[in-house]
């Protein structure tokens, strides 16, 4: 059997490419909870540059929404924080400590969340004076962006999840599957850490450890939303009405 010429030139463009993660660099921590107000109301991070060229790094906030789904949508939050440096340039090897200030409501009645992003950006720093690197034909040059996680948490904000709706829904694939709605009611996110499910039906019960729900443990639900996750119907449980009870790791 003949391949189609337009195949093998996709096959040969795709052996010749090779995926470049151009001057990486580290950003960390990727998580952190900031106070409304007092000396916890500022942060500090660090961008490392692992590697041998110098690069230009800049540093944004943006406000987190999340859907239903867990999809999230963004918008800007300049306003809100104060973060110097907001732009730099890495030397080869360097660090550089980056303070982030919270400039917003004092008081917040309930946590906020926002995502703190760290992105290379697509600037030429070689020296004019020095020849240009050589990059292999059908290079990809690939821009590093971290997206952390960071919370405004008023003293006292806790979190409080429960069980809105447990039903019988197909999966992605259109198998047997079971949508459970999680809703947090508090007013602190929720890390669903080392999430055990069970499910009963007919009397008959199913429990399910972290290992088994990866997808679900781990994941947020922010305050005063709710999340739903689809996962498939274990064989063991007996179809009819489901009831559901579940545990996390708290801290």
């Amino acid at each position: 059997m003949r391949c189609p010429i337009k195949l093998l030139l996709a096959l040969s463009f795709l052996v010749l490419m090779r995926v470049n993660p151009a001057m990486a660099f580290q950003f960390k921590p990727m998580s952190q909870v900031f106070a409304p107000s007092g000396p916890n109301a500022t942060r500090a991070y660090e961008v490392v540059n692992d590697e041998e060229d110098r690069i230009a790094v800049e540093v944004t906030v943006v406000e987190r929404h999340m859907n239903l789904d867990g999809e999230e949508a963004y918008q800007p939050a300049e306003d809100d924080f104060l973060i110097y440096p907001s732009q730099m340039i890495l030397e080869p090897g360097a660090t550089q400590v980056v303070r982030v200030s919270w400039l917003g409501d004092p008081n917040p009645a309930q946590e906020l969340a926002f995502r703190l992003v760290a992105e290379q950006l697509p600037i030429n720093l070689v020296d004019p004076n020095q020849a240009e690197p050589v990059r292999p034909v059908g290079q990809v040059q690939v821009l590093l962006r971290y997206m952390g996680s960071l919370f405004v948490r008023p003293a006292g904000a806790q979190a409080a999840v429960s069980i809105e709706s447990v039903v019988s829904q197909p999966d992605a694939q259109g198998a047997d599957g079971i949508a459970i709605t999680f809703a947090n009611t508090g007013n602190a996110s929720a890390s669903l850490r080392d999430l055990s499910l069970s499910l009963t039906a007919q009397g008959q019960s199913v429990t399910l450890s972290a290992e088994a729900l990866q997808g679900i443990s781990g994941t947020t639900v922010l305050p005063g939303q709710s999340r739903r996750y689809v996962l498939p119907r274990p064989a063991a449980l007996p179809q009819g009405p489901i009831t559901a009870a579940f545990d996390y790791r708290r801290n």
